[in-house]
Parts: structure tokens; sequence; C-alpha cells
């Protein structure tokens, strides 16, 4: 829905704070919004927790933030 917003080559920022959406599927459901629309997506940087949150690697659930910075182009 952000994506109907933005204007020629906007900037969406989409994160996410849970460890039951993967990485993957955070990028997958913004490659789909951007094809329902017939747009493009790159992506600019890929976000991750800073140091004050550090992920176990025990323990997967402690990598939980995360997120995208895209540069949202027309077909």
């Amino acid at each position: 829905m952000a994506m109907q917003l933005l204007s020629r080559d906007g900037l969406l920022i989409a994160c996410s704070c849970s460890h039951h959406l993967p990485r993957s599927v955070l990028l997958d459901a913004i490659n789909q919004g951007a094809r329902h629309l017939d747009r493009s997506v790159q992506v600019l940087a890929s976000l991750q927790q800073s140091a004050c949150h550090p992920v176990h690697p025990a323990i997967p659930e402690t990598e939980y933030l995360k997120g995208y910075v895209c540069r949202v182009l027309p077909s």
C-alpha cells in the first residue's frame, strides 16, 4: 500500500521486528508488492539491529530486527 503513495523514484523503508518474519520473506513481500503495481525495486541498503541488541549464534530468535531501504521505479 505504501508503494502506491510514492512518486517516481520514491524511497520505501520496510522494517520488521518479528523473528517470525525471516529477512527473505520480507524482501519477497516487497517484490510481490512491486510486481502487483507494475514497478521494480532496487535495494539500496539492508538494515539490521545495532550492537546494543546482539545476535546470539545459538538463539536464532535474537536476530529479529531487519529492514530494507528501497528505491521504487516504474517498470
